[in-house]
């Protein structure tokens, strides 16, 4: 009887994957499910969202194509849409889409024909190509006042001959200073205040991905200049060229912006490891999770200054990072 049951079970369990596979092949989702069922986005799947940002979905050459498919329950009633950064570019369950290079936030909504929808969200990124003009995101060139001069720094900058902002045009022109090069140019006048996406185009007239952009009725803070170079940060290897000046350099209210790039963790401590801010040591520090090119914040307090006159200066440290530049803004 046991066997009996046993093989009963097997062929259940074989039939069923069957009919799996055939709807699978066929791409339907659950064809039998009605339209007053609510929908579902059987595949693709999407990562967990860290920190209130979702998982990186795809990361592709920005010479490759976009192309991608989506299977929904139920399949019969229910229509599918594709946005990025919240602006529909396709409908339909299969996409073919070429992007420039940048950092997009891809949504796909799907519908029934009862109004019931679901949705998906996550991360698309869009490599440059190594020959491409490469802007950087220091948030100095990223905060911008419409008809006023603009700096944009970054790699291969001489190939760029116009930027555009919100679909308005204007000509660059190029300054070459050493790593720090840039283009400099003219903030469209009519542009309203929000963010926009920004190309760049070079001379034969290809156009290139320059990333998001903020229009402000005020410039950013002016920043002087610290300490510049390149210092690799590691557990043994602490940066330490300002710690014993840095409690002159600054005072309560200064912010110090570390302007860093790597894949590790680190943050500004007293010259005993404390936390510069809150005074408290390892694990309880609340080291900064570093991933690519990040400026890293410090709004100094009274008891900052305090803790840096009786514990010995100021540190950065960590371990998997580089700092390129330290800097100021005085709080009037």
């Amino acid at each position: 009887m046991k066997k009996i049951l046993y093989n009963l079970v097997a062929v259940m369990v074989i039939l069923s994957m069957g009919i799996l596979s055939s709807c699978s092949e066929n791409n339907d989702g659950f064809i039998t499910a009605t339209e007053d069922d609510f929908p579902q986005i059987l595949l693709p799947w999407f990562g967990e969202w860290e920190n209130g940002e979702p998982a990186v979905y795809k990361n592709i050459s920005r010479d490759t194509e976009f192309i991608d498919s989506v299977t929904v329950t139920p399949a019969l009633y229910t229509t599918v849409e594709w946005f990025i950064d919240d602006e529909k570019i396709h409908e339909g369950k299969k996409i073919q889409h070429t992007f420039l290079a940048g950092e997009y936030v891809l949504k796909i909504v799907a519908t029934t024909t009862k109004g019931k929808s679901t949705s998906r969200i996550g991360k698309l990124i869009v490599r440059s190509l190594d020959s491409d003009p490469i802007p950087g995101n220091d948030i100095r060139d990223r905060q911008v006042v419409a008809g006023q001069s603009a700096k944009l720094h970054g790699v291969n900058m001489d190939k760029v001959v116009k930027i555009a902002i919100g679909g308005k045009e204007v000509s660059t022109t190029f300054v070459e200073n050493g790593n720090k090069s840039y283009v400099e140019y003219i903030v469209p006048v009519d542009l309203a205040l929000g963010t926009y996406r920004m190309t760049l185009t070079d001379s034969d007239g290809n156009v290139y991905g320059g990333g998001k952009i903020v229009v402000s009725d005020e410039a950013p803070a002016a920043e002087e200049t610290l300490w510049e170079g390149e210092f690799n940060v590691t557990w043994g290897t602490p940066f330490n060229y300002l710690q014993t000046q840095f409690k002159d350099l600054v005072k309560a209210g200064d912010i110090v912006r570390v302007y860093v790039t790597g894949e590790g963790q680190g943050t500004m401590t007293t010259g005993a490891w404390n936390n510069i801010l809150t005074g408290k040591g390892d694990p309880e520090r609340d080291d900064i999770m570093i991933s690519g090119s990040m400026v890293l914040e410090f709004t100094l307090t009274d008891l900052s200054m305090e803790m840096m006159n009786e514990q010995d200066g100021a540190l950065l440290v960590g371990n998997g990072y580089t700092i390129t530049e330290i800097t100021k803004i005085v709080k009037e």
